[in-house]
């Protein structure tokens, strides 16, 4: 684990002002309502205090029967007004977290969609999840800690602070000496925990990792027998966050019993104090229950403010990492607002693009190549030889560390973001599906298409051979991230929605892995068909589905080795001719025959 940084009261102080001033003014009038509701609890609540005064010295010293019926209704009028403030300002404060809440899982999550993707290459996604969450929740506790609660306590002190002086100046500024001793001590503790709190959002984001990856992975710890791997790991994750919590609960329990001694210091002193002015008829019994119940009522107002530093930093720990993730920068977007791609024709050139994810090693080095407008281009090569770093180079996924990318003989760089994609097509092996319907799927390749549109896509796609046979057909639902569909199923639903978008380049990266060799075929023959007018690269390992290419490209370690038609290759290249005889049972192709 990184070591604990510390948050100095120097980046605090602009942290929690740009936290407020950024969050609470969208919602003023409703602070301003929670606010009126906390000044008229904080008067009713001295106002309780003060009536014991006039209750003790008439009813029960002047012995006033007459008295009772209208302290009473004071005493209920009071607790009523008390009553609708404090519920008028529980909702109040509740809309505002809410909102604040929602704001601030909206703003961090548009920022991460808009990453570069190299960002996610480390990074467990149930892990940005975690943190979208818990440090929203965070940001709104520190606002409505600072703005609403303390201001509540301040206010309640203040009421109750006016009616100890009233009562009696000389013991309200022995009670208040008092205080500083308890603040200094409650700022050590604050610095304990600062060091603490720091690790327990990531401890958080890790036990969910590690739950959403075994519950994504079920089929794989099924079929390996390792639940008691995973059972293992996640108890280990959850103890260790245990641990942590643990401690910082112990160090923040030390502030209970400094603040019942600092008050039981003070109540000691004076009924000492108190006694010795009503034995010289200095004090009158009302005057002395006023000052007690206004100090008993102070207490837990006072104990509060007291912890909001503690509770504060151990926020603020998590409101420091959120704005970490919103200021990071977003992908390099040079051109946006740039350069618009109209009529694109699909060319496309790489000239000696070189890219590393995360500054390790190149995954590409010094690549050149062109595709021509409408030309079907195969990309072959071993696991991690490059192929679909290009595809991230293509669409803008990633920048070139050197090199440029052309589209229609344009450096992509020049033009906007939005503009390349709208052009390009993507078919990916990890089929990724919305919660939806079949239909709402295919529609997301062009959410103004018709319905005659999408079942045309979805024909040359070959979904509607296996959606014809479910009862609601391509209305039937996917299931989270398509659960509901076979691994080739989604395949084919993937393939229909990048057809349907009508772009002028559509890239196939391993889009038929889950395919049996016969679907494969027929699904490839009709995307091949459907895209007779677009340029077409299409990533794969089988060589039914290459060898109509016009031209193939054979990468290794992230250089182009070499390429050519499917025969060429076959008589010349080394590697090709290994990747096929791996992959494939027999290829006579030309009277050259690649064994399995």
């Amino acid at each position: 684990m990184k070591a604990k940084k510390r948050i100095s009261a120097a980046l605090a102080y602009p942290l929690v002002n740009r936290l407020i001033v950024e969050n609470l003014p969208p919602h003023k009038m409703l602070y301003l309502t929670g606010l009126l509701c906390s000044i008229a609890a904080a008067g009713a609540t001295g106002a309780s205090a003060w009536i014991m005064k006039i209750m003790i010295n008439t009813i029960y010293v002047e012995r006033n029967a007459a008295a009772v019926w209208g302290i009473s209704a004071v005493i209920i009028g009071i607790s009523l007004i008390k009553g609708i403030a404090a519920y008028s300002q529980t909702i109040t404060t509740g809309k505002i977290r809410r909102a604040i809440v929602s704001d601030l899982q909206n703003r961090q999550f548009s920022r991460v969609v808009r990453f570069d993707i190299s960002r996610f290459a480390n990074q467990h996604p149930a892990k940005f999840v975690s943190k979208i969450m818990f440090n929203a929740r965070a940001g709104a506790s520190v606002i409505l800690t600072l703005t609403s609660s303390t201001v509540s306590d301040a206010l309640t002190l203040v009421s109750l602070t006016v009616v100890m002086i009233n009562q009696d100046p000389v013991m309200s500024l022995i009670s208040v000496a008092i205080l500083p001793v308890l603040f200094f001590s409650v700022g050590a503790i604050t610095r304990k925990i600062k060091a603490l709190a720091r690790g327990e959002t990531e401890l958080a984001a890790l036990v969910q990792s590690i739950g959403t990856e075994a519950i994504e992975g079920i089929r794989t710890i099924k079929s390996f027998q390792l639940e008691d791997k995973a059972v293992a790991s996640f108890a280990k994750a959850v103890r260790k966050m245990e641990k942590r919590g643990i401690e910082i609960n112990r160090t923040s329990a030390m502030m209970s019993p400094l603040m019942e001694t600092g008050g039981g210091l003070i109540i000691g002193l004076f009924i000492i104090y108190a006694s010795w002015q009503s034995l010289g008829n200095g004090k009158t019994p009302g005057e002395f229950m006023a000052f007690i119940t206004a100090f008993l009522f102070a207490y837990e107002p006072a104990k509060r403010l007291a912890r909001v530093n503690v509770d504060i930093q151990k926020q603020l720990v998590a409101v420091e990492q959120m704005y970490e993730l919103i200021d990071m920068p977003v992908q390099q977007s040079r051109g946006d607002g740039g350069e618009r791609l109209t009529n694109a024709q699909g060319a496309i050139r790489f000239e000696g693009v070189s890219f590393s994810y995360d500054g390790g090693n190149p995954a590409l080095h010094d690549v050149s190549f062109d595709v021509r407008p409408r030309e079907k281009l195969a990309v072959v090569g071993r696991s991690g030889a490059g192929k679909t770093t290009i595809v991230n180079l293509l669409l803008r996924l990633v920048e070139p560390d050197k090199g440029k990318v052309f589209i229609d003989g344009r450096d992509s760089a020049a033009i906007s973001l939005a503009d390349i994609r709208d052009n390009i097509a993507l078919v990916s092996q990890d089929v990724f599906l919305f919660e939806g319907t079949i239909r709402d799927n295919i529609r997301d390749g062009r959410p103004s298409a018709t319905d005659a549109q999408i079942q045309y896509s979805a024909d040359l796609a070959q979904v509607s051979s296996f959606a014809s046979g479910l009862e609601n057909g391509l209305d039937t639902l996917v299931g989270p991230g398509g659960t509901n569909l076979s691994g080739g199923q989604k395949q084919r639903v993937a393939i229909a929605r990048a057809l349907l978008k009508n772009a002028p380049v559509i890239i196939y990266d391993e889009a038929t892995s889950a395919l049996d060799g016969e679907n494969e075929r027929a699904v490839m023959d009709a995307a091949f068909d459907a895209a007779f007018n677009r340029t077409v690269i299409c990533i794969a390992h089988r060589l039914s589905t290459i060898k109509a290419a016009d031209r193939i490209l054979v990468f290794d370690a992230g250089q182009l080795i070499d390429s050519g038609t499917h025969k060429d290759l076959a008589g010349r290249c080394e590697i090709y001719r290994s990747i096929f005889h791996l992959s494939t049972p027999a290829v006579i192709e030309g009277g050259r025959k690649l064994r399995a």
